[in-house]
């Protein structure tokens, strides 16, 4: 047996012996009565009650010897009952050893890497707009599906999501940006990743004068990157991101970005940070899922659940690493 099957059943087994042990201790004392009576035609009758009243359990055989006449051959006598914690640790070894080995289960289930895109499927329980690798030939037919696919009929944002930081959503985001501007299409693209910003570096900028100070209502100006393609930087949150984010402000914003852009990508905040992503999930009605090869799906299903709380589907999964 793995460790990592050792440790939900040695855990499961503790619990159940201890509750055993508790139930044996806690338990109230138990006593037996016991009586005989001899009736007509030498017919024997014995009774037994149990019961946590000795006097009670006494009293109870005394009234069936009554009720049933005849000569008394024993007199109701009481004697307590043997404790059996035999029997109690028995079923709690049982007990354990089924619950740790379920666990266990679950455990490696939730653990399970994902391996193709019927996985990817499964954990995000979407139909996808297929799932593709980082590589440039890739992410360029990605575009130019996004931009026949999703970026129509006036809607112009998309969020880039992942489970966990790491994975390399902010250096998809980055290059996709770029080739929708090499297509020449007006492009902008924000580092709302207040937490752990990675826009800048990207693209050599100062990470001031972002997405936080235009938040916290100070005038700002995206820089121009390249031909078509505007990056506004994450900036310096000195507050609660989660509480800038949350503003009105942004909202405004992205509406009016949404009127001199044709594309507007957003850096968002991992899953595994918060609820941070949901904003813009929610914006957007859906969001690019970015997830790296042999990551488990349990980390998929979470950030499954943020998009179902904001109403949002899966448009689309690149795969890296």
């Amino acid at each position: 047996m793995s460790l990592s099957w050792m440790r939900p059943v040695a855990l499961a087994l503790v619990a159940s012996l201890a509750l055993a042990w508790a139930a044996t201790e806690l338990s109230p004392r138990r006593f037996v009565a016991t009586g005989s009576v001899l009736l007509p035609g030498s017919r024997l009758l014995k009774f037994e009650r149990v019961s946590t009243d000795p006097a009670q359990a006494a009293h109870d055989v005394a009234q069936e010897i009554q009720q049933q006449g005849g000569r008394v051959i024993d007199a109701p006598s009481v004697l307590p009952l043997a404790p059996r914690p035999w029997r109690n640790y028995l079923l709690a070894i049982a007990a354990g050893l089924a619950l740790g080995v379920a666990l266990a289960v679950r455990r490696e289930r939730r653990r399970r890497p994902v391996r193709g895109e019927r996985d990817l499927g499964a954990a995000l329980e979407a139909s996808l707009l297929g799932a593709r690798p980082a590589r440039e030939a890739a992410l360029r037919e990605l575009c130019r599906q996004l931009l026949e696919h999703w970026f129509t009929g006036g809607r112009t944002l998309l969020p880039v999501v992942s489970a966990q930081r790491g994975e390399g959503r902010t250096r998809v985001a980055a290059a996709l940006a770029a080739m929708f501007a090499g297509m020449g299409v007006r492009t902008l693209l924000v580092d709302a990743d207040l937490r752990s910003p990675g826009q800048h570096r990207e693209f050599r900028l100062a990470n001031r004068g972002g997405l936080a100070e235009f938040l916290a209502k100070r005038e700002v100006q995206p820089a121009v990157a390249t031909e078509n393609l505007a990056v506004l930087v994450a900036g310096a949150a000195g507050e609660d991101p989660l509480e800038l984010l949350s503003r009105p402000r942004l909202r405004e914003f992205l509406g009016a970005a949404g009127k001199h852009f044709r594309v507007v990508l957003v850096d968002a905040p991992a899953a595994a940070a918060g609820p941070d992503l949901q904003i813009f999930a929610a914006l957007a009605g859906g969001a690019l899922v970015v997830h790296k090869k042999g990551g488990e799906q349990a980390e998929l299903a979470g950030l499954r659940r943020h998009l179902e709380r904001a109403s949002a589907r899966t448009v689309s999964v690149v795969l890296t690493g």
